[in-house]
């Protein structure tokens, strides 16, 4: 049986994604086969994809081997879809006898007959769907179907037992026919061979239980449209954007979609005379102030001027401009390239409001540098983008707490056969209101080496660009969905820094304009030393709740930030590192990065679980503020 369900996108996205399970009404419980879907054309896929690539990387790639890095870079292989409708087929095949006397699982998953809903068997009881299933960390969703009884040698007769119990451990299988018993058990999964044989075994679930199916998204804020396209498309395009980023002052009057035409090479351009400059001599020389035998060397004059003007934003020389200014190599900034370019976005398609171009609260940005805050930006409705582009089982992300071995594998969608059998990422796109948080690089520079560690930071020709690209090389390969190691210690602290700060952000801005947490997630561009808070439209009305806060409420939001340094499970909580589900923890639908590497120590001071005792919090001055 297959049906086609009208569903909204957000109730698609987030309850009815491919291989996922549904109460479908009337009893009947049905699987998610395949979501139809228009093709969104208008975004760039690239970058969509390298932002799956950036997240799927917390899998290593044995476990995600249809998302592997180097598929991912092939646009070809997938194909962007907004949801329309989802089909669905019934799962599991398997009935069960709500005859107590009988209890008799009938599977019809092998029979080519119809479904009945009176018991074979017994003929009084009435077959209802199964509602338990098995399931794996591989991804491997079966029926939970009879064993074969050891005597009879046969499942035909086997009947589940609860005994009165809520929990499948106390369920039991007997045979109606000889009276054997044997315990429910789902056995090992048929089909994987899980590296560590102690993972093997799959669970049993109610089908709409969570550990049953993990979607795993991606958001994308100020995703570029294909209004970008050129510019994404030419090789050179990192470089120009760190260049545009770090405020090359021969990129500063470009806007960024033509910043990659401006330094294209000399040959390819006409570096000659412009209409415009031609008129101004012709009329300096009607007017006398130019002699008719000057306007020759004028006009050359004007041709090597245009030309060293265009040397100068070729990509060759912003290449070893950016590594010269800098000290930090190329290769650092192509990593952090999509990062960078997402922090610059916000200032090419929209406009945003900046706390410090406001004279008339000039207190307040006073207030947020003393917390070491560059600056406070809103962003009112920006678009932001919600990409599922596949999903685990057992566990939401690749380990648990504490556990080092792969607990799931990342699993894409089906292909999808109305698109030449690509591969579906499943998107949505919605105008979100934001708060932009910026740290201040000296600031933080001066925080770590109050805390012992030294800062190697490189020596470019610009001290202050040296800087802004310490924080770019800090991060690069940095694996941020893991534990991040005391090997690294400035790693872990800004990060956590930055994470901290987001996540006491959340919870101090849903308290102020009454929303539920978990309408509030986070965004983190680390390598710029940013945060973004963000309404994610996923629960109740949002708009314009963040723009409020930041033109009602911005004083009290920072001042609470900064004071709320204590837990409710203090002196526990801070004596093993300040980190909890009271004082950090955000739900896994707020924070994307499993609550890793958090600590209000890198705020206010203490012992960090890892690096052991913070002296200095962040919020604790510096050599130069209170």
């Amino acid at each position: 049986m297959r049906k086609t369900l009208q569903r909204g996108k957000q109730q698609v996205l987030f309850n009815n994604l491919p291989q996922s399970t549904l109460d479908f009404g009337a009893g009947v419980i049905a699987r998610i086969s395949r979501i139809r879907g228009t093709q969104a054309t208008t975004l760039n896929a690239g970058m969509v994809l390298r932002k799956i690539s950036e997240e799927a990387r917390a899998w290593p790639e044995e476990y995600r081997p249809a998302l592997r890095d180097d598929i991912l870079r092939d646009a070809s292989r997938f194909v962007l879809l907004d949801p329309r409708e989802a089909e669905a087929q019934l799962f599991p095949k398997v009935m069960w006898c709500d005859n107590q006397e009988c209890g008799r699982v009938v599977n019809f998953d092998a029979r080519n007959v119809q479904l009945v809903r009176t018991c074979p068997r017994c003929r009084r009881g009435r077959l209802n769907q199964m509602r338990f299933v098995t399931v794996h960390r591989c991804g491997e969703l079966a029926p939970l179907l009879p064993p074969v009884c050891e005597k009879c040698h046969e499942s035909n007769n086997m009947a589940l037992e609860t005994r009165g119990s809520e929990r499948i451990s106390g369920f039991r299988w007997i045979c109606r026919k000889c009276g054997t018993t044997r315990a429910v058990f789902a056995g090992p999964c048929r089909s994987c061979q899980w590296p560590n044989p102690q993972l093997r075994t799959m669970s049993i679930e109610v089908h709409r239980a969570r550990r049953t199916y993990y979607a795993q998204y991606t958001t994308l804020l100020n995703v570029p449209t294909n209004r970008f396209d050129k510019l994404l498309a030419d090789s050179a395009w990192p470089i120009v954007v760190s260049a545009k980023y770090l405020g090359f002052q021969e990129l500063t009057a470009t806007p960024l979609e033509h910043c990659v035409q401006s330094a294209e090479p000399i040959g390819n351009l006409d570096t000659g005379v412009s209409a415009t400059d031609l008129d101004a001599l012709l009329q300096q020389q009607a007017s006398g102030q130019l002699k008719a035998e000057d306007l020759l060397g004028e006009l050359q004059r004007l041709r090597t001027r245009n030309t060293q003007s265009q040397n100068a934003r070729s990509p060759e020389h912003l290449k070893n401009s950016l590594v010269s200014r800098t000290g930090v190599p190329a290769s650092s900034w192509e990593q952090a390239a999509q990062e960078i370019l997402e922090s610059l976005l916000p200032h090419e398609i929209g406009r945003p409001h900046a706390l410090s171009e406001d004279q008339n609260r000039a207190s307040i940005m006073q207030k947020a540098r003393l917390m070491g805050l560059q600056d406070v930006l809103v962003l009112d409705d920006f678009p932001m983008i919600l990409a599922a582009y596949g999903y685990t089982r057992t566990e939401d992300g690749p380990r648990g707490p504490g556990r080092p071995d792969i607990l799931s594998r990342l699993n894409p969608f089906p292909v999808d056969r109305d698109h030449s059998g690509r591969t579906p990422v499943f998107v949505d796109q919605i105008n979100a209101d934001a708060l932009v948080l910026r740290l201040d690089p000296l600031r933080v520079l001066d925080w770590l080496v109050r805390n012992g560690v030294n800062p190697k930071v490189p020596q470019g020709s610009d001290s202050a660009m040296s800087i802004r690209g310490y924080f770019v090389q800090v991060f690069s390969d940095a694996k941020l969905r893991e534990t991040l190691s005391a090997s690294d210690p400035a790693q872990r602290m800004v990060f956590g820094l930055l994470h901290t700060l987001t996540h006491y952000g959340i919870r101090q801005a849903a308290l102020l304009s009454g929303l539920e947490r978990t309408s509030l997630s986070e965004y983190l561009l680390p390598s710029t030393l940013s945060c973004v808070i963000y309404c994610n439209h996923r629960f109740g009305a949002t708009i314009g709740a963040l723009t409020s806060l930041f033109e009602q409420s911005l004083d009290e939001w920072l001042s609470t930030i900064r004071s709320t340094h204590r837990c409710i499970y203090d002196p526990v909580c801070n004596d093993s590192g300040g980190n909890c589900h009271a004082c950090t923890h955000l739900a896994e639908t707020s924070c994307r990065y499993f609550n890793l590497n958090l600590s209000r120590a890198f705020l206010f001071g203490g012992p960090d679980e890892v690096l052991g005792q913070i002296r200095h919090g962040y919020f604790q001055g510096s050599r130069t503020t209170p």
